[in-house]
This record gives structure tokens, C-alpha cells and sequence, in this order.
């Protein structure tokens, strides 16, 4: 009888151990999901300067690398503030010249040439989901108690000359 006890207390610890890890990899997926989400409604409350966009594409550009790339690939020739939005692939030492819209995975290698439009006052809205130090940013989204969130540098959209909707600015944990 010990022995069946130890077998079910086994395959009890063996199928928790399983669902966790099923949760876990679900959790990552979802996250994915909903941030390419809050990242495609967001640019509905941007508005660029005009002469920055092409009349009839929004260009998002991603590092390609994570499955925060491949989601918001997903969203590609939907309307976003009446442009087909189009999903671009951050690619190597090339300058990302035609982004209106840059997303950086902790992951992204920063090249020398993405490094120069970051630093530049270029109009393209930059959003990353992780710390990025000194470097440049207007979003940064971050999880936190289960819930995605995130800060806006409301300065930084000033520089580069794109205007933030009042209701995007309320939505944010912090704008700074």
C-alpha cells in the first residue's frame, strides 16, 4: 500500500509539475499577444509630423528574433489611423530608415546604425519592453503583478516630434 501511495503522490507532483510548466509556457505566448496588441492600439494615438509618413503604410519594424515579432506580424494590413500597418525586419548594420515605428525585444542587437536613429530626433516612435539606460525610448512596457503596463517619456516624444493622445498619456503607469 505504501508503494501505491508513493506511486499516486508521484504522479500527483508529476502532473503539477506539468500543468506549471504548461502555464508558464502559456503565460510567455499570451504576453506576446498582448503586447503586440497594446503596441498596434497604441500607434492609433500617435500622430507623426507631417511629410514623416508615406500616405499609405505605417512601418513597424521588429527585431525579428522573439515572439513579439512574429504577433505583431499578425496585425499586418490592418488600418491604423487610415495606413496599412507593415511589419519590417530589424536587419543587421542596414539603417532602419523607413521605420515609422521601432520595437526592441531585450534580445535586439543594437547595431551602429539602429544606434544612430535612436539617438537621433528622427520621428519614429520607440518602444521597448525592457530597460534600455541611457538610450532613447517613448514607451516602455514592463510586466508587473501579472498585468502588462507602461511608462511614456512624453519628453522624448516631444523631441522627435510626435504628439501623444491625452488618452494613451492617462492609460500610463508614469509619463515622464
Amino acid at each position: 500500500m505504501r508503494t501505491a501511495s508513493k506511486i499516486a503522490a508521484s504522479a500527483v507532483a508529476g502532473a503539477m509539475a506539468a500543468c506549471l510548466c504548461i502555464r508558464s509556457t502559456r503565460a510567455q505566448v499570451d504576453e506576446s499577444v498582448l503586447t503586440a496588441a497594446y503596441v498596434y492600439n497604441m500607434t492609433q494615438f500617435v500622430t507623426w509630423p507631417a511629410g514623416s509618413l508615406t500616405d499609405t503604410q505605417l512601418v513597424v519594424c521588429a527585431s525579428g528574433q522573439g515572439g513579439l515579432s512574429s504577433e505583431l506580424e499578425k496585425f499586418a494590413g490592418k488600418a491604423t489611423g487610415g495606413r496599412i500597418w507593415t511589419v519590417a525586419a530589424l536587419a543587421g548594420n542596414e539603417k532602419p530608415s523607413r521605420c515609422n515605428v521601432i520595437v526592441l525585444e531585450r534580445e535586439t542587437p543594437v547595431s551602429r546604425a539602429l544606434a544612430d536613429v535612436l539617438a537621433s530626433d528622427s520621428p519614429v516612435l520607440v518602444i521597448a519592453n525592457f530597460d534600455m539606460g541611457s538610450r532613447p525610448w517613448i514607451v516602455r512596457l514592463f510586466t508587473e503583478d501579472d498585468h502588462i503596463r507602461f511608462d511614456i517619456d512624453k519628453s522624448e516624444a516631444g523631441r522627435r516630434r510626435l504628439s501623444l493622445s491625452s488618452r494613451l498619456l492617462r492609460l500610463a503607469r508614469s509619463v515622464l
